[in-house]
């Protein structure tokens, strides 16, 4: 049975060479910030777009996800990219990330589809998580064995409501 991985996309491109090394899926769906700052480059990006830091300093540069994982033709951008234009607003994730995996279960509906949130921002990751539980998805987290860089909030920031009004919408069976 053929294995789809979804992997949400952020700053650090390591967990997911990992998780597909791991999980060895047959396609890959990768969900990507747009934009120009977008974490897409790690993608689609050409020449040497992944870095490789220690603290603010990059120490390596290395090519993009697909082509480091030797996924060739395997990776089609127009297929196996879903573009996030605001990778904050909840909706936008789930909809989108839901309507694929909905796509894939309809189109495959004997391959097994895995799910793994490690990247991407904690809204992007919360939208794959709901998704995939909603639609019976295994779930991955890729952590690291010992978390040195922790990053916190610090100021400048605002806590809003989240809109969740699209659950209304989707009609899924609830378990």
């Amino acid at each position: 049975m053929p294995k789809l991985l979804l992997v949400t996309v952020g700053g650090s491109f390591q967990p997911i060479v990992t998780a597909i090394h791991t999980l060895q899926p047959e396609r890959i769906i990768f969900i990507a910030s747009d934009g120009d700052k977008g974490s897409k480059s790690q993608v689609i990006g050409e020449g040497t777009p992944c870095e490789v830091r220690r603290g603010s300093e990059v120490i390596d540069r290395l090519p993009n996800i697909p082509a480091q994982v030797g996924l060739g033709d395997r990776f089609q951008p127009e297929r196996d990219l879903i573009l996030i234009q605001n990778p904050d607003d909840l909706s936008e994730c789930y909809l989108k990330i839901h309507q694929c995996i909905r796509h894939l279960q309809q189109q495959a509906p004997d391959d097994e589809i895995l799910a793994d949130y490690t990247g991407g921002t904690k809204t992007l990751s919360a939208a794959l998580v709901l998704a995939a539980v909603d639609n019976g998805i295994s779930l991955y987290l890729t952590i690291a064995t010992s978390r040195e860089n922790l990053v916190k909030v610090e100021r400048g920031e605002a806590t809003r409501l989240v809109d969740t009004s699209f659950r209304n919408h989707t009609k899924l069976p609830w378990f």
